[in-house]
């Protein structure tokens, strides 16, 4: 008896002591998760996975952990076929072991995959869901990352001020983390989304702040990505000199790290730089290589940008069908499905049947993607399609010439049929006749529609005030014309107080009435020289020109008082609205706009801050 218990004994003992070995393995793969970025995406890391997963080979939840961190390890090298691999690996034993910590980890590097593949409404969602589960619990480090991811992927679906306002977070987390990787690569995504929004000079000045950054901390990890923005987007202001600079200088750290994605990127620029200066051949060849890389990659974000491109370039060339192959390879691969990368698609699909002389098709197709657009994104309308009016003029024109060459030859051949050749002239006449009202009618909503979208690009599309980009064009021209005269301006930036609290006490229609009641107050109280625009959900800007701060101060306050005033109690019983002001007047130091429109946006959360229902500007203080 005596001897059973003793082998019991020392059964529970070598149990127990597994036990503690598996329990250190994993809590070392843990802290391996917990590396930021640069750390996790060297050789060594990846090395370092694989030791501490052999110290236990056979412990379940060890080979899951491993296999995700593994994933983890290819996404930071952009190669998401094998992230793939090592997460279906990971997902049998993720769903036996049942394990919040592991679930956690394995969400995560999901999120990316799931981007990569196109699912970003799946991507989205797990985003939010794993950001309530892990914000008290994960290093600030990777909470930045997974808060940027998910402003990302919130660009996707042009929720551009969600973005932007998780961007502001991100860069919290990325400076509490002391993490210079991610706050050039929030800075990097500011960029990104200032470039969507149309508004390039931002989203340079971004990328040149991301890019100082990596090159204060040279130890830091893939950064030519960074170096490639900021060359396109000099692309974009037309500094063509620039943009090749830094496109030759990321294509060398590239291949210095054998960076392909990073690579195949550059390419993809380099390409779009050719193509703005009219060199479609070579323009052609890079976008090749890079094409050649992307079906390496296995993402279907880059597959689809780099196919819509070849099918533009092909048009370009002239060769319509293999521009038709490519589009349509392209839309297999859209990945932000959405109606307004439909209308980029269509108006290239548009302009190949136009190429074709298939004007009404054309048309249709124009008209489609338009529907699109409009439906789905109204703010950022900017783009229309490819089939210009002088492009009809010059179908008309070829059929006119057509005919005339027809009748010369029927005239010349037998002029005893003249009678015939008249009926049938007429007739052709006719046919002229009527193409040409068709054109005509075609041009005239054409045109229509360019204009509603101008209309559309520039409007706010509940207050019918003009819209961030409109109110921020011009404020731009009232700084140019202040740096070169005497010529003085203010501005005023507001925020209705509580605004959240009203949506969800009242509900949002009634929000959207005090949206609605602001803009009367503002307009009943501004000159008609004053611009008044609506730039976020309850944030209004007030441009004054030839208004110095002391009389910029005085019209805030009287707007501060009609909120006051205005009986909101008709919305809603018990609804009371007050707003915080910021106003700063334009000085000669100020470089830019920014600098201004951060004053006034500081002075106005100052107003906040110190009570709400108040104005504060330079002066006050």
């Amino acid at each position: 008896m005596s001897r059973l218990k003793l082998l019991t004994f020392l059964v529970c003992i070598f149990f127990a002591s597994f036990a503690v070995a598996n329990e250190e393995t994993l809590s070392q793969l843990y802290d391996l998760s917990n590396l930021s970025i640069t750390e996790s995406s060297t050789e060594e890391h990846l090395a370092e996975i694989n030791r501490v997963a052999l110290q236990d080979p056979s412990d379940q939840r060890v080979m899951a952990l491993s296999n995700i961190l593994k994933a983890h390890y290819y996404l930071t090298q952009e190669d998401f076929n094998k992230a793939r691999e090592f997460l279906i690996k990971a997902k049998p034993l993720v769903d036996l072991i049942q394990s919040d910590k592991l679930t956690n980890e394995y969400l995560f590097a999901n999120m990316f995959v799931l981007r990569s593949s196109s699912e970003i409404d799946a991507a989205i969602e797990i985003g939010e869901t794993l950001y309530k589960k892990v914000m008290e619990s994960w290093p600030k480090h990777k909470l930045s990352h997974l808060v940027l991811e998910q402003a990302y992927l919130k660009s996707f679906k042009y929720k551009y001020d969600e973005s932007l306002d998780l961007l502001k977070l991100a860069l919290d987390y990325s400076y509490e983390s002391n993490d210079p990787f991610q706050v050039a690569e929030t800075y990097n995504l500011f960029g990104i989304i200032y470039s969507e929004l149309n508004d390039e000079s931002s989203a340079n000045e971004y990328y040149k702040k991301a890019v100082d950054i990596v090159e204060l901390h040279p130890g830091l990890s893939r950064n030519t990505y960074l170096y490639t923005n900021l060359a396109d987007s000099y692309r974009v202001l037309k500094d063509f000199d620039d943009a090749s600079f830094f496109l030759d200088k990321s294509e060398k750290l590239a291949k210095e790290d054998e960076d392909v994605a990073g690579l195949a990127f550059s390419y993809q620029m380099r390409s779009r730089l050719l193509v703005d200066q009219k060199d479609y051949a070579n323009a052609l060849n890079y976008l090749k290589q890079a094409q050649e890389i992307s079906d390496k990659i296995g993402e279907k974000l880059f597959n689809y940008e780099i196919h819509s491109e070849l099918a533009y370039l092909y048009l370009m060339m002239d060769q319509l069908d293999k521009a038709e192959e490519h589009l349509d390879i392209a839309a297999a691969n859209d990945s932000k499905q959405n109606d307004s990368d439909k209308f980029y698609m269509e108006g290239i699909r548009s302009s190949i049947l136009y190429e074709k002389g298939l004007y009404k098709e054309a048309y249709d197709k124009l008209e489609e993607s338009y529907e699109n657009y409009r439906t789905q994104f109204n703010d950022d309308l900017v783009r229309v399609s490819n089939l210009s009016r002088e492009q009809l003029d010059q179908a008309q024109l070829n059929f006119d010439n057509k005919l005339l060459a027809k009748e010369n030859e029927l005239t010349a051949k037998n002029m005893k049929e003249s009678e015939r050749f008249n009926l049938l002239l007429w007739i052709l006449i006719g046919l002229l006749l009527l193409s040409a009202i068709i054109l005509i009618v075609y041009i005239y909503r054409y045109r229509q529609l360019a204009i509603r979208n101008r209309h559309l690009a520039y409007t706010d599309n509940l207050t019918r005030l003009p819209n961030r980009r409109h109110v921020f064009l011009q404020i731009e021209e009232y700084h140019k014309k202040s740096k070169h005269s005497s010529f003085q301006y203010s501005v005023i930036i507001f925020d209705i107080d509580h605004f959240k609290g009203i949506n969800d006490r009242f509900g949002h229609h009634i929000g959207d009435k005090v949206i609605k009641a602001t803009k009367d107050i503002c307009e009943s109280t501004l000159s008609a020289s004053d611009v008044v625009g609506r730039i976020g959900g309850e944030e209004f800007l007030i441009l004054l020109p030839k208004t110095n701060e002391t009389e910029a101060y005085r019209v805030a306050d009287k707007i501060r008082e009609q909120f006051e005033n205005y009986d909101f109690g008709n919305l809603a019983e018990g609804l009371k609205v007050t707003a915080s002001f910021g106003v700063a007047e334009v000085r000669t130091s100020d470089q830019n706009v920014d600098v201004l429109i951060n004053r006034a946006d500081r002075l106005m959360y100052e107003a906040k801050n110190t009570g709400r229902n108040r104005v504060m500007a330079r002066s006050t203080i």
